[in-house]
């Protein structure tokens, strides 16, 4: 058992209701669900649940599954196999940890460990609490889900809190603190590797979480976390010889094709401020 020497952190891949914000209507007015675009999905999960489930839990377009799998590959020869994945409980978040572990060949090697402690502020949920698919519905999915694993909270815990922007900055930096100190088995000398798959937010709040003094987010600038942490960014954060961690800016190349990155705009995630 050794501690983690690696914290890979990414965003999840491009939302479909992003693209088409009627998309559930458009796709299923006949009953059942048909792409009416390339860049959809040509089936959904074989999960039991109404179409009407995924109006708040939506799922990946096929660029964002090529991205998550370009993602895998980056990490394959970067030489930094995940002993262990985390991921919201999303569904896009998990269709993105799959596709990331399907990009390396590892998906049925690797489970995904659900963790509700990742899923994003739930403020930007005025709907209420997403009806997600569980850990078992997940895996009757062809998902490689760790059924056994015990997350550190459970989803209705935090819908109860009537959570602050405060609140949530501390459940997520909480959360990655104690995964960064947990050890857990691995194949390589200097330690585990962690993949965690989140949110946008996820990934700033990791880059902040490791800084001196850490740093935060503020309600107004979740608007904006969009842009400055596109789909499938990727934030790698490794633990020094004298036990500090370090954000890697350069250990993995983003993602580049016509009017897109993956880069993580830099002047944003390093910004100094506490918030206030």
């Amino acid at each position: 058992m050794l501690l983690p020497c690696r914290l890979v952190v990414m965003r999840h891949g491009e939302r479909i209701d992003d693209l088409f914000p009627e998309w559930i209507r458009k796709s299923t007015s006949s009953g059942s669900y048909r792409a009416f675009d390339l860049n959809m999905p040509l089936a959904l999960p074989e999960l039991k649940r109404p179409f009407r489930d995924y109006e708040d839990d939506t799922v990946i377009s096929e660029m964002g599954y090529v991205l998550g799998e370009m993602v895998g590959r980056g990490l394959l020869v970067n030489k930094s196999i995940p002993d262990i994945v985390y991921s919201s409980p999303a569904l896009r978040c998990v269709q993105t940890a799959h596709s990331v572990l399907k990009g390396m060949a590892k998906e049925d090697e690797i489970k995904i460990r659900i963790e509700p402690t990742l899923f994003e502020f739930t403020d930007l949920h005025p709907n209420g609490q997403p009806k997600f698919a569980t850990p078992q519905e997940l895996y009757k999915a062809k998902f490689n889900i760790d059924t056994d694993y015990v997350p550190f909270t459970k989803m209705e815990n935090i819908w109860e809190m009537n959570e602050t922007i405060e609140m949530y900055s501390e459940r997520v930096q909480n959360l990655l603190q104690k995964l960064a100190t947990t050890y857990e088995w691995s194949q390589r000398d200097d330690g585990s590797l962690i993949l965690v798959v989140g949110h946008a937010s996820t990934v700033d709040l990791a880059i902040g979480a490791f800084r001196e003094p850490p740093r935060t987010v503020l309600a107004r600038e979740l608007i904006s976390h969009g842009t400055k942490f596109p789909y499938c960014c990727t934030a790698i954060i490794d633990r020094m010889d004298n036990g500090q961690w370090l954000y890697n800016e350069g250990a993995l190349p983003p993602i580049t094709y016509m009017n897109f990155s993956s880069k993580i705009n830099r002047d944003f995630a390093m910004r100094e401020r506490i918030a206030a």
